[in-house]
């Protein structure tokens, strides 16, 4: 009996595979997650989906699809606010001054 190998990772498969980042990345996979999963729900189609957001059908297309490289976290951000999601960022400081660039801060998208 063979056993399969595998290895354990953490939440954020950026960090594992040891990507640059990786906070930023996954705060951009959920905003497209979250946007993708709108889009789908509207039962509208991509050109009309296209029209709404000013874009091109194949832009909708990478969308859903998923294609991260091609929009920065504004951009989604904005496309959530173009469908009429509430988008807001908060922003939680050190405790002490004395913490500033400490260490690096955190990215998190709340559904």
């Amino acid at each position: 009996m063979s056993k399969e190998k595998y290895d354990v990772t953490t939440e954020n498969i950026f960090a594992d595979l040891g990507l640059d980042q990786p906070e930023e990345l996954l705060a951009r996979a959920e905003l497209m997650r979250q946007l993708g999963d709108l889009i789908k729900s509207s039962k509208l189609t991509q050109k009309e989906i296209a029209k709404k957001l000013g874009i091109t059908q194949p832009k909708v297309s990478m969308l859903v699809s998923g294609k991260l490289s091609a929009f920065s976290n504004d951009t989604l951000m904005h496309y959530l606010y173009l469908i009429g999601c509430d988008v807001k960022i908060t922003i939680k400081k050190p405790k002490v001054r004395s913490m500033l660039f400490k260490r690096k801060g955190r990215f998190a998208v709340n559904r």
